[in-house]
């Protein structure tokens, strides 16, 4: 394995030692410890920023709820949109360990920044927050930047951690690798729940609490990388292998160019046949697909395999397109709920001095995602491999879907109710933090099924796609497509982003004036974006089911016949990738 390298493992006369349980677990739980502070920090900002803007101090009126929203969004869009960045420099320059190195460093150094801001440190870089009553805005831009060096380091590690926690086990088999990813969305929630539980409360009830929470944050993401750092002697390293970016913009080219000659030469020659390409008795043979023509057999200057990786890899990129309004839904666990959460009843008992932390609800998503993963795996999947029912990551997505569409909806019937009850009367006006807002009196409670809803979501559609995305990837391309599964969820975000610009006059309002607004109607239209997507992606699945039935029945009458044409082990290596992507 001339592309490996394991410090301080290695054997002077034979080169690196062969697999060692020992050092894999080590190496691998080193990773998720490391995996575990950094989502601590992660969750402890993102689902408290919203809060945070438009309350932190009491002259933080100028963050209205749109604002804040936009925030959030911004926030997390560039953390997954970077990701791309991250697998780029993994994959082309520096390694997987030292792109991790460089991703904690930008992380760590905008939390120091967010946390002096916190502190109202900042003055003299002329952002003064106690003075933000005299200039509208004045640390919008400080903000931002501190947004954009977050997320780039976010970004970074996000796209790195998973795959190369994998390579540390992948020669376990697949025992291994299906533990990893267990124990790897564990840790995602574990971190999560300890985030937003502990340091929520830090930071909505505590005086100085964004600062405490933040600081704290800061010293997690510092051991982190300590931790790190310390187990690389016990690390499986690969070196880069080279910029695969341009090698697929090449590839992509060079097949509209091949087909674009083709079509000409099929207008100026009728009789024009494909070259050393012979059709069966039994069924015509297909026409090679436009990215066949980047092949050499057809006049391109790539190997078969090469361009195979990217067919591949167009396949990758729809499945991720159709997550797209899946992640719609699911950022609203840090924004569209919070923004309905507060202009709930936060009082579990009346006259008491304890209020829910709106952000606590978050937990419910991250407690179902704990119980249910364990309960899958060792109860309800076996059971259904007893029947003979299969189901597949897939058939798993399309279920995360159908519960995206349930949790859209459950949020837009609440909001429907409040409102309701606010137009007849039953209002509450509450204190959170340094901040009054008006509220409906229906329970802040109400929003726990939502959120598990949300959770059941993920525990199908995200654990499953986060797999297909590193099984399915080409090995070659493997920090490319982690980084662009975790860039579609940017570019979600974005989307989130520019749907509440576009919605804000109308349907989404400040928190003076929420009960004129629709925020119902913003949730209904994100459940219907997902359920039409649920729609579609059924189909092609339906639609991928009889190709692939088709493929092999003609490949079955072509081989009793003995007519196999000369790219039926090309045929067959396509076809069984295929049953191979369906059956995991």
């Amino acid at each position: 394995m001339g592309s490996e390298s394991t410090p301080l493992l290695l054997n002077p006369q034979s080169g690196p030692l062969p697999w060692d349980p020992k050092r894999s677990r080590i190496a691998g739980g080193v990773i998720l410890l490391t995996l575990t502070l950094e989502r601590l920090a992660f969750y402890a900002l993102v689902t408290n920023l919203f809060v945070y803007l438009i309350k932190g101090t009491p002259n933080y009126s100028s963050w209205g709820a749109t604002e804040a929203m936009t925030a959030v969004l911004v926030l997390v869009g560039w953390s997954y949109f970077s990701a791309l960045i991250g697998g780029w420099l993994s994959d082309a320059l520096l390694g997987r360990f030292w792109t991790i190195f460089i991703g904690f460093v930008s992380y760590i150094f905008g939390f120091a920044l967010l946390t002096a801001l916190s502190k109202h440190s900042l003055s003299f870089i002329g952002c003064n927050l106690s003075e933000f009553n005299d200039t509208p805005t004045p640390c919008v831009v400080h903000v931002y930047v501190i947004v954009f060096i977050v997320g780039l380091g976010v970004g970074i590690v996000k796209a790195n951690i998973p795959p190369f926690g994998a390579e540390q086990v992948r020669h376990g088999g697949p025992e291994s690798m299906r533990k990893f990813f267990n124990w790897y969305y564990w840790c995602i929630n574990v971190g999560s729940v300890i985030g937003v539980g502990a340091l929520s409360f830090v930071e909505q009830e505590l005086s100085n609490g964004f600062f405490w929470a933040f600081l704290s944050a800061t010293i997690c993401l510092f051991i982190a990388l300590v931790c790190f750092c310390l187990a690389r002697p016990y690390y499986l390293i690969h070196r880069p292998t080279g910029s695969l970016l341009t090698n697929i913009v090449r590839i992509i080219f060079e097949g509209i160019a091949g087909r674009f000659r083709q079509r000409r030469s099929i207008q100026s020659s009728p009789i024009f046949a494909f070259p050393r390409q012979r059709r069966s008795r039994t069924q015509p043979r297909a026409s090679p697909s436009w990215l066949d023509y980047a092949k050499i057999r057809y006049g391109g200057s790539h190997h078969d395999s090469a361009v195979e990786d990217v067919k591949r890899l167009g396949a990758i990129v729809i499945l991720f397109t159709c997550l797209l309004p899946y992640w719609l839904v699911f950022f609203q666990i840090e924004t569209g709920f919070q923004a309905q959460g507060v202009h709930l009843n936060v009082d579990i008992v009346k006259n008491n001095s304890f209020r829910i932390p709106t952000s606590w609800l978050t937990l419910f998503d991250q407690a179902f995602i704990l119980a249910l993963i364990p309960i899958m795996n060792t109860v309800i999947y076996p059971a259904l491999d007893g029947y003979g029912i299969r189901i597949t990551l897939l058939a798993r997505i399309a279920i995360g879907m159908g519960f995206s569409v349930a949790a859209g909806s459950s949020a837009g019937l609440l909001e429907y109710f409040s409102l309701r009850r606010w137009a007849a009367g039953h209002q509450v006006v509450q204190t959170i933090g340094n901040s009054t807002y008006n509220a409906s009196d229906i329970s802040l409670l109400w929003q726990v099924p939502q959120y598990c809803l949300v959770g059941t979501a993920e525990v199908f559609a995200g654990v499953a796609g986060l797999e297909f995305s590193y099984s399915a990837a080409p090995r070659s391309l493997q920090g490319v497509v982690m980084g662009l599964f975790s860039a579609m969820e940017g570019v979600g975000s974005f989307l989130g982003t520019a749907l509440v610009s576009a919605l804000a006059p109308v349907w989404i309002h400040d928190d003076t004036t929420h009960f004129t607004g629709h925020l119902d109607y913003y949730f209904f239209l994100l459940a219907g974006l997902q359920g039409f997507t649920l729609i579609l992606f059924s189909a092609w699945l339906a639609a991928q089911s009889v190709m692939s039935t088709r493929k092999v029945d003609g490949r079955s009458e072509d081989e009793d016949e003995g007519h196999v044409t000369e790219n039926s082990d090309n045929a067959s290596v396509d076809t069984g990738q295929a049953e191979s992507l369906e059956s995991r």
